[in-house]
């Protein structure tokens, strides 16, 4: 069995139809018009919540997620389909980091049940929308804009408002299925639990709450020892911790060491988890009898109790003293603040860089006082520019000067009132 809460992928919005360069072609019309449609949008990548989930085991075997281009424009003004676009699942809690910072680009937890992480590119323009009283018949149409793609890493961090935590074998999982409806695999075994368990509390009055088996720590979890730092995320989001310890010593250890050395855990690996409220499940009373369960329990109230843990003697297998841990939790649930654990967003999510890709200036041989601009870092900044916008067109004029296009246009010998045509644009020079 492989633990899968922290998981790589690729993904990948579609990329926008090319516009289409095609002519009108009807009998008895000598010269038809430009009829070259539009292309499609390319689909987005999209991550949304599905509660049903609460592992990320599924990405083990799917790590390419790629939203479908749009179509090509076509002949006759048609327009291309647009790309369809991909709904990625993951469970509630999940992180989206970009992989190569570590940077989170969004928290998939509480209310951001539905979010758009990769916007499809834009269709480009057919040929008919390039036509001009100076050029009716363009032969260039614009190429659609290109889906963004990312390798992203996912990350599990589980909402729930309690968190069992203990060494192995102290009875977590059997505490978690007593009191819920939750089935997690139980055997005496080191590292039983690698994924997380969640189950639902039910309480009379529907004060119920979610409690997450968190997998069992060993000492050096925080510097990363075995799965440490794997199991302790799943700590930081909830609001109390409910320590189950083995007071019965059933495999020799020590109840209050074993308290301890995981407290020492927590606080290194993050010094707030340490001051989240506690509550003490003594467990394995079933084993214990007469004197030496009073012992056990008065050394355990002793040392923790003054500190503010309070201590509640219970047994998982038979049920003993459960119902008073559970209102008890309830109550400090009641009395600690609401305040959702969110991952605020770090990273950006940039248009691709095509800075270092070739374009010429030239003058043109058909046409006085005309220049003509081409070349695929021309193209690839029309398929993100929206000209006719003037946000668009300002960004534009921005490119002009910062690629040095407007120098190459002045070596050339270029005047005001001169004409610079890029693909099917026609712009009056004015310096």
């Amino acid at each position: 069995m492989s633990f899968s809460d922290k998981v790589t992928i690729r993904i990948r919005s579609g990329d926008g139809g090319d516009g289409h360069v095609s002519f009108r072609r009807e009998k008895y019309v000598a010269n038809g018009g430009p009829d070259g449609g539009d292309g499609g949008k390319g689909g987005d990548l999209i991550f949304e919540v599905d509660p049903g989930l609460n592992t990320l085991s599924d990405f083990r075997y799917q790590q390419k997620f790629f939203a479908s281009n749009g179509e090509p424009g076509g002949k006759r003004r048609c327009h291309g389909a647009d790309g369809d676009d991909l709904v990625v699942k993951v469970p509630p809690g999940t992180i989206v980091r970009e992989a190569e910072t570590g940077q989170v680009i969004t928290d998939m937890s509480y209310e951001n049940t539905r979010e758009i992480l990769l916007k499809g590119g834009r269709g480009g323009k057919g040929n008919m929308n390039f036509a001009t009283p100076t050029m009716q018949a363009p032969k260039y149409a614009q190429p659609g804009k290109p889906g963004i793609e990312l390798t992203v890493i996912l990350e599990l961090k589980v909402i729930a408002d309690v968190g069992l935590v203990g060494f192995p074998n102290v009875g977590k999982s059997t505490l978690l299925s007593r009191v819920s409806a939750a089935k997690p695999k139980i055997a005496n075994y080191h590292f039983t639990t690698l994924n997380p368990n969640l189950g639902v509390v039910d309480l009379e009055g529907g004060r119920g709450f979610v409690m997450a088996d968190i997998p069992g720590l060993i000492e050096g979890a925080a510097e990363g020892v075995g799965l440490g730092h794997d199991f302790l995320r799943h700590i930081e989001r909830t609001r109390v911790i409910l320590h189950v310890v083995d007071a019965a010593s059933t495999e020799g250890r020590d109840p209050i060491e074993d308290i301890r050395a995981i407290n020492r855990e927590l606080s290194e690996y993050d010094a707030v988890l340490a001051e989240r409220p506690q509550i003490i499940a003594a467990n394995k009373l079933d084993c214990l009898y007469g004197e030496d369960r009073e012992t056990v329990l008065t050394l355990l109230k002793e040392e923790f109790e003054p500190q503010g843990i309070p201590v509640y003697p219970i047994s998982a297998v038979t049920g003993e003293g459960v119902k008073e841990l559970l209102y008890q939790v309830r109550k400090m649930l009641d009395d600690t603040p609401q305040e959702p654990v969110v991952y605020e967003r770090e990273y950006e999510v940039k248009l691709p860089d095509f800075s270092d890709e070739p374009y010429t200036v030239s003058v043109s041989e058909e046409e006085e006082n005309t220049y003509l601009v081409e070349g695929p870092r021309i193209e690839r900044m029309l398929g993100y520019t929206n000209l006719d916008s003037e946000k668009g067109f300002a960004f534009f004029q921005k490119f002009i000067v910062e690629n040095g296009i407007q120098d190459e246009l002045k070596k050339l010998g270029i005047q005001e009132g001169d004409t610079v045509k890029i693909y099917g644009w026609e712009f009056e020079y004015y310096p």
